[in-house]
């Protein structure tokens, strides 16, 4: 009996532990987010182009700037004009597929080979 105590003490341990990180860690991030807000500038959009490289969209004032960020350096790839900046996709950014669409388009094409 004595072992059957000591493994569940230490699973609960073990659990209580994960869920203490869990909190700390998602309350950490919401902290860092606003440190990092600024009065003149915010990130509008990025997007992952490789590894450790992201291409971001920057309003600084009045300024759109398109930045490439990489590992050891950040440089200024254009400066957009606000009639640039066309939402792509769907919500949130992301690309809607509308499958029928595209499957009936594939069988059209098979059809005509």
């Amino acid at each position: 009996m004595p072992g059957f105590f000591t493994g569940f003490v230490t699973f609960l341990m073990a659990a209580v532990i994960i869920f203490l990180s869990y909190v700390c860690s998602k309350y950490m991030g919401k902290g860092l987010v606003r440190a990092s807000s600024s009065r003149y500038m915010r990130m509008l959009d990025q997007m992952i182009v490789g590894q450790n490289r992201t291409l971001a969209v920057v309003q600084a004032g009045e300024r759109y700037l398109l930045l490439g960020v990489g590992p050891d350096r950040i440089e200024m790839l254009l400066e957009l004009s606000e009639e640039d900046l066309i939402p792509i996709g769907g919500e949130g950014g992301e690309q809607t597929v509308d499958f029928g669409r595209l499957l009936s388009r594939i069988g059209r094409k098979k059809d005509e080979e």
